[in-house]
């Protein structure tokens, strides 16, 4: 994309994922600020629906990203947690709460 381009969706990062963030090495930072880049520009292609609007993206490593494609406050995309492979099974449920309790925050 041309640099005089907008991108094409705003992507809001919560709190909690950015408190995940900034747990993990710079290393995968950069990978998730790339992915990230990407989704703003309206590549999804690495991502996976995981039901009720919720969705992944995952590295080689086992590192994911949980995010909702649902318009809230202005955002397109809302960056909910991060975790690794071996955390998935709290991660995702985790990442289930933080959308409906942001979703509940901007639906009033």
């Amino acid at each position: 994309m041309p640099m005089d381009e907008p991108p094409k969706f705003v992507l809001k990062k919560t709190a909690d994922f950015a408190g995940w963030y900034q747990s993990i090495d710079t290393v995968d930072q950069t990978k998730v600020d790339a992915r990230l880049d990407n989704m703003k520009d309206g590549d999804f292609s690495s991502s996976r629906n995981l039901q009720d609007g919720l969705f992944e993206t995952k590295w080689k490593n086992g590192m994911r990203v949980y995010y909702s494609r649902k318009r809230i406050a202005g955002a397109d995309v809302i960056v909910l947690w991060g975790g690794y492979k071996g955390t998935q099974k709290r991660d995702i449920p985790k990442a289930r709460g933080i959308k409906r309790r942001y979703e509940d925050a901007f639906s009033k």
